[in-house]
């Protein structure tokens, strides 16, 4: 298995006249090649016990579009999400807020999006990307999370 981190950041341009010409993004992308098949893949990434073993302690999640669960994290409190888009096997994507304990329409949030690849040899290329950060600080945060969140994802995977 291994893990290449790509991280992206493009930043607000300023024509000479002073007016903004592209909105601020942030993006925190990630490309893991792992022996897990894609189908035990989908399993660790949308099922809310499996969730619960690398990406937070508990999970309230349903796979349809528009249910409203959360992420909750013992030390962090609990960060409300949104489903988005499910196409099993392939594709996942949800939406969270940036704070915890508050209800999803209440905060600013980013987008969560997982692709999965199958590879020749029964493996699968996972791409994950997170956009629509606000501030440097909540993208930071993010980052850090993500290393260490997907660490434990791969550990759970090669078991």
């Amino acid at each position: 298995m291994s893990e290449e981190t790509i991280m992206r950041e493009e930043t607000t341009m300023t024509d000479h006249a002073g007016s903004t010409t592209m909105p601020e993004e942030r993006k925190i992308e990630r490309k893991i090649e792992l022996e897990a098949s894609p189908d035990r893949v989908w399993r660790a990434i949308t099922d809310p016990a499996e969730l619960s073993k690398w990406f937070g302690h508990e999970t309230d999640l349903e796979l349809v579009p528009g249910y409203e669960g959360a992420m909750i994290w013992d030390e962090h409190g609990r960060y409300a999400l949104r489903v988005d888009v499910v196409e099993p096997p392939r594709r996942f994507v949800w939406s969270w807020v940036h704070e915890p304990d508050v209800a999803f329409a209440e905060a600013p949030s980013t987008t969560v999006e997982w692709e999965l690849t199958p590879r020749d040899d029964g493996g699968t290329t996972l791409f994950l990307r997170e956009s629509g950060f606000r501030t440097d600080l909540h993208h930071k945060q993010n980052t850090d999370g993500w290393t260490e969140e997907l660490g434990e994802q791969m550990e759970l995977l090669a078991a």
